[in-house]
C-alpha cells in the first residue's frame, strides 16, 4: 500500500468515525427532547407554558427523528472497521 492510499484510507476512517458520533449524538438528543416534550406536564415542569397538542406532536417527531438518527448511525456501522 502506497503512502497516499494510506492516507487516503486513514482519512475515510477518521470522517467516518466523526460521522457516526455525530449521527448517535443527534439521535440521542432528538430523543430526549421528544420525550421532554412528551412527558413535561407529567413532571410538572411550569416553566414550559404550551399547548398539549403542540406538545404531544412535537414530542412523537422528535421520539421518531431520534430514533430514526440513532438506526442511521447503527446501519451504516461507520465504526466497522
Amino acid at each position: 500500500m502506497s503512502v497516499q492510499q494510506n492516507w487516503e484510507e486513514q482519512k475515510r476512517k477518521r470522517h467516518s468515525f466523526f460521522h457516526s458520533l455525530y449521527d448517535y449524538a443527534m439521535g440521542i438528543l432528538w430523543l430526549g427532547l421528544g420525550l421532554f416534550f412528551l412527558f413535561n406536564k407529567k413532571l410538572n415542569i411550569d416553566w414550559m407554558k404550551s399547548d398539549p397538542l403542540i406538545d404531544t406532536l412535537f414530542g412523537g417527531v422528535g421520539i421518531a427523528y431520534g430514533l430514526f438518527r440513532l438506526y442511521r448511525g447503527y446501519q451504516r456501522k461507520y465504526l466497522k472497521k
